[in-house]
């Protein structure tokens, strides 16, 4: 790997907002995009070195867990450099997640609850404390957490059953605010990718439909929220990021 190249890692990597975001990063020039799946077997994940890449680019495909096993996330990031040769991380997007509507909030288990917030909060947390030893050999180090307008509190509204999902989002904003007020050396931020319309997104918004909630008037193409995403990590610094709550516009999203 350059010692010039950019190197990005980007969690659920293998579809949807991580796979746009892969090949975003590939088709620039002196990137390494690590592009971390559960099983790099899937043929989704198999299907990622087709991509295009632009010169001196390349992808490592990392095997890596989106639960919330601190061992697990940690191996996963120790392979980096010592199958990979990587020593730096110039950009960590913590994409991986899982959405789906649910029971009403009276009747959901606390122990349905909790299965979301393990992946959605607690491993991207794990995550960004495997990865910073490796963000702080940068020089401008990034780390992106995506989020969604589910977790903020003062928008907050009952009209989908997404109580266990918003609950787990807005956790993690908390988290990585906390994270931003403690740790200087790296911008921190959560990112609202908009409503995309991904095959996850897509059975989202058809569930909502049924419910008489027609999102299409919100509904962004997959190019959009990622154009949208790239360039925010493009600009983002210290100032205009750090501790943030960022839509795709860049423009900041109340807590």
């Amino acid at each position: 790997m350059s010692s010039t190249s950019t190197t990005v890692l980007i969690t659920g990597g293998n579809s949807g907002i991580g796979k746009g975001l892969v090949a975003a990063y590939l088709a620039l020039p002196s990137h390494t995009v690590i592009a971390a799946v559960r099983n790099p077997a899937r043929a989704d994940a198999q299907a990622l070195a087709s991509l295009p890449k632009a010169e001196d680019s390349n992808l490592v495909v990392l095997q890596i867990s989106d639960g919330a096993s601190a061992s697990a996330i940690a191996s996963g990031i120790s392979t980096l450099k010592s199958d990979h040769g990587i020593n730096k991380l110039d950009i960590v997007i913590a994409n991986a997640g899982h959405g789906d509507l649910s029971p009403k909030l009276i009747d959901t288990p606390v122990f349905e609850i909790q299965k979301v917030i393990e992946i959605n909060a607690y491993g991207p947390f794990e995550l960004f404390k495997a990865t910073l030893p490796l963000l702080r050999h940068s020089e401008c180090a990034k780390f992106c957490y995506i989020s969604s307008l589910g977790g903020s509190l003062t928008s907050m509204n009952n009209v989908a059953n997404l109580a266990p999902y918003g609950a787990s989002k807005a956790l993690a904003n908390f988290l990585f605010k906390w994270l931003s007020l403690d740790i200087k050396d790296v911008v921190i931020w959560a990112q609202h990718p908009g409503s995309v319309r991904t095959t996850m997104g897509q059975m989202g918004f058809e569930a909502l439909k049924d419910l008489g909630i027609d999102m299409s008037p919100y509904i962004i193409s997959l190019e959009e929220s990622v154009g949208g995403i790239q360039k925010v990590i493009k600009e983002a610094d210290g100032g205009n990021a750090h501790g943030k709550f960022l839509g795709p516009d860049g423009a900041e999203i109340p807590w």
